[in-house]
């Protein structure tokens, strides 16, 4: 399932990401910073830093609150959550964020 927003979206709008260690074995307890790896409809990439809450071995949220200019252009964008841990990087699976226009009315 797609997350919905539309075009210019600001607070109280934000990206929002419940994560599991899944088939990786990651203690997200160990998780000492989180971002949002995003790739815009236009091609353009941009990274946005989250903060970390609920966070124990086998779960973390990660939230980052959409600021003016963020979300500017209508289509699909690429959202996947990096996370560093003392070893490194470990990334989420890319999910799907539809910005609609501003009078769009369904996905598509």
């Amino acid at each position: 399932m797609a997350w919905v927003v539309y075009e210019d979206a600001v607070a109280p709008e934000a990206l929002v990401m419940n994560i599991t260690p899944g088939s990786s074995g990651v203690d997200l307890s160990t998780v000492t910073a989180g971002s949002f790896k995003v790739l815009k409809s236009d091609g353009s990439e941009a990274t946005y830093t989250g903060t970390r809450s609920n966070q124990t071995t086998t779960t973390l949220t990660l939230t980052y609150t959409i600021l003016a200019a963020d979300l500017a252009k209508p289509g699909r964008y690429a959202v996947y959550a990096s996370l560093t841990i003392p070893s490194g990087t470990v990334r989420t699976k890319p999910q799907v964020l539809y910005v609609r226009g501003k009078y769009e009315t369904e996905v598509g």
